[in-house]
């Protein structure tokens, strides 16, 4: 079976520094925020562990590292700043696909001063890049179809539902906002769906919601993409399994993605948030779908289920009738090593 794709996802590594933050940090929700982060989350999370998780992650050669957001605390500019160096020290833009999470979205801030500052990060591809971008991914593989959509389509009217998905950010080098998700990258026969459910929320509140028409715009990108047999990959920041997470961390509208999902499926579907690992079955229209979250990348190990980790995946493009086999690693750090090993624990 040949590889379609190898990728890495990491999330939830926190690991800025507030000090020096100034009198920013002690307006609003930021306060709660500042306080939280020096009474327990800096002593939670170390940033040489993430280190050596960003070295590690460049030591298995993945085709792409996918990040489900919470890079920073309380989205301070200078928060966004250090983020951006670990990301560069993790790949290019072009390696590393980025999803903003909750404490990235903490307060309102500027884009200049917040998501911009990672736009080459969080950009997907432009609706007029779109069909060279398909019919390169076609030529690279069986491109037989799936049967996964619903209903029939002509090739020009795939494309066309696909092209009116997707929306370019506002100019060069800006991010795209809560409005312009979903974000769409090809790599070969993988789709990688980003979507967006950070907003700004009240004190105490760290839930998400994705919205009537970012749902409406993923249907038309799972079904198209589905109908050229592409592996679905769908990144989120917070989970989509209705069961263990309390009503103000929630995704709000997260029956509404569920029952998307049971009817056009995805193949697989990554979160963050939890900082513990996670690994459920979500409806879909022929088999189930894994919903994978992984733990910090950054985290001490403060809690025995919430010791830092990173998920290596491969997909390969295989006989049977969808086409597609995953195979999934799990890599966690070990102090007495100093850097990260594969762990025996099984995710599928």
């Amino acid at each position: 079976m040949r590889a379609v794709i190898r990728f890495a996802h990491l999330s939830d590594w926190h690991a800025t520094t507030l000090v020096g933050a100034g009198r920013a940090a002690f307006r609003g929700k930021r306060l709660s925020g500042y306080a939280s982060w020096a009474w327990s989350r800096r002593h939670h999370h170390d940033p040489a562990i993430l280190e050596a998780a960003l070295r590690d992650v460049r030591a298995q050669a993945v085709d792409r590292v996918l990040v489900t957001g919470d890079l920073t605390h309380i989205s301070l500019p200078a928060e966004f700043d250090v983020a951006r160096g670990q990301l560069e020290r993790l790949g290019t833009p072009e390696q590393v696909f980025l999803i903003p999470g909750n404490h990235d979205c903490y307060v309102p801030v500027a884009p200049e001063q917040g998501w911009d500052r990672w736009a080459g990060y969080l950009r997907g591809l432009e609706p007029r890049a779109l069909e060279g971008a398909l019919a390169s991914a076609t030529a690279s593989g069986t491109g037989r179809a799936s049967g996964r959509a619903v209903g029939a389509a002509t090739a020009s009217e795939q494309v066309a539902a696909l092209h009116s998905a997707l929306t370019a950010p506002p100019g060069v080098g800006r991010a795209p906002r809560h409005e312009d998700y979903p974000t769409l990258r090809l790599h070969g026969r993988a789709a990688l769906i980003g979507l967006c459910s950070s907003i700004p929320t009240p004190i105490f509140r760290a839930g998400g919601l994705l919205g009537p028409v970012q749902l409406a715009r993923l249907r038309s990108l799972l079904v198209g993409l589905g109908a050229r047999g592409f592996f679905r990959i769908l990144m989120i920041h917070h989970p989509v399994h209705p069961h263990g997470e309390p009503a103000r961390r929630a995704l709000w509208d997260g029956q509404a993605l569920r029952d998307l999902l049971a009817e056009v499926g995805a193949e697989l579907v990554l979160h963050g948030h939890k900082h513990r690992r996670r690994v459920h079955l979500l409806d879909g229209p022929g088999r189930a779908i894994p919903a994978i979250g992984v733990p910090s990348s950054s985290e001490v190990g403060s809690r025995p289920d919430r010791p830092a980790q990173y998920h290596v995946f491969t997909v390969r493009e295989a006989d049977d009738a969808d086409g597609f086999a995953l195979e999934a690693q799990v890599r966690g750090y070990d102090a007495a090593a100093g850097g990260f090993l594969a762990l025996p624990d099984r995710l599928l």
